[in-house]
């Protein structure tokens, strides 16, 4: 039995659904990656480019899937589109796990792009309008939380897959989508909250909100590419303590939207989103005036915790600002302006990489761009 887009359901319910949906769609479609590409250019799968090219693909469809989501949601009952959108992913999975040539991996990755940008869409706002006022950030978090335990998964599970070859990371990774799906697979919502008629009196504000979530988008990436090999290079930690860098990143990630998302409830997301803001400006830029490794963990823990911490206080924020219809589709915008930002982040880290040679550059310039993000939000 489903609910109505406005008939409150159990919190708990809503949060498990959402946390199983993004969980497939961002935290294992997406950020499950990062480990496996040098595996896979080390057991000759691809070479560097070819399989950066892939992950490239992924970030571009994702895009695609954003900004279609909702068109589709017209066309095909939500419900029917979250799990067609969840099995897909699994099934891209045990797809990469048979080796296929170079196009037809790429076409994998591209599919598992467009499948997590049309959950990311579509599967929150719909989840939170069913949800009591007063449970709407605790739940989020919860949602949120399958980001981090995807990254989490990533970069503690994997690496112990990969010691049986690429190929069992890919089936473990299948495993998971499927288990995930099938727990996701009841309890959706028939539709998203309407579009209200009119435009929002805060609509100005909800624009400022997408800017500062696009712009904070692009402070995170230097950290998300290159904290680990911060520490195991310039810093001499070696690779066990670079890979411990990820491991703390993942542990951040995997408790940061639930945190936030409490603390919402209890303070109101106007406030908690400015803390975090300024928490980030702070963790970005930490280990240029601080180089030791213990610096750039607990950097690399606040960063992973803001990673999937800011989404659900975007977008609740967004709800006291314009309501849960309004947020609905300004979370569409946020949503593609977020991987645009990362996508300009990782081509202005690369550039800059090249250019300085050095990380810390770059993590001071990440510093920099966190406060142009905590100036665009909204005060009302």
């Amino acid at each position: 039995m489903t609910s109505s887009p406005t008939e409150p359901q159990d919190a708990s319910r809503a949060a498990r659904i959402g946390l199983a949906a993004l969980l497939v769609g961002l935290g294992l479609g997406r950020f499950a990656y990062t480990p496996l590409l040098p595996a896979m250019v080390a057991e000759g799968w691809f070479s560097a480019a070819e399989a950066t090219s892939a992950g490239a693909a992924n970030l571009i469809a994702h895009l695609i899937g954003a900004a279609l989501a909702r068109p589709t949601s017209s066309l095909i009952p939500l419900p029917s589109l979250m799990r067609i959108a969840m099995a897909m992913t699994a099934a891209t999975f045990a797809g990469c796990a048979t080796r296929p040539g170079l196009w037809p991996f790429l076409l994998l990755r591209g599919l598992a792009g467009i499948a997590g940008g049309a959950i990311m869409v579509l599967g929150p706002p719909a989840l939170l309008a069913t949800v009591p006022a007063t449970r709407r950030g605790r739940t989020g978090g919860w949602m949120f939380a399958g980001v981090g335990r995807g990254i989490a998964a990533a970069s503690s599970l994997l690496p112990v897959l990969l010691r049986f070859g690429v190929a069992s990371a890919w089936w473990g990774l299948a495993a998971g989508g499927a288990m995930a799906t099938a727990v996701a697979w009841h309890g959706w919502p028939p539709a998203l909250p309407p579009a209200p008629a009119e435009r929002s009196l805060a609509h100005g504000d909800l624009l400022r909100l997408v800017g500062a979530y696009t712009v904070s988008a692009v402070a995170l990436v230097p950290h998300m590419l290159l904290i680990s090999d911060f520490v195991a290079r310039p810093l001499a930690g070696g690779v066990v303590l670079g890979a411990f860098a990820f491991v703390a990143y993942g542990f951040g990630a995997a408790l940061g939207s639930v945190l936030g998302g409490r603390l919402g409830d209890r303070l109101g997301f106007r406030r908690v989103l400015s803390l975090a803001i300024l928490a980030q400006v702070a963790a970005v830029a930490a280990p240029a005036p601080m180089p030791t490794v213990p610096a750039a963990i607990v950097s690399a823990l606040i960063v992973g915790a803001l990673t999937p911490g800011l989404p659900p206080l975007v977008l609740n924020r967004a709800v006291e600002l314009a309501g849960a219809e309004e947020a609905a589709r300004t979370w569409r915008r946020a949503t593609i302006g977020y991987a645009v930002g990362q996508a300009f982040g990782a081509w202005a880290t690369a550039t800059a990489f090249a250019a300085f040679g050095d990380h810390r550059p770059l993590f001071i310039g990440a510093g920099l761009i966190a406060i142009a993000a905590f100036a665009l939000l909204p005060r009302r």
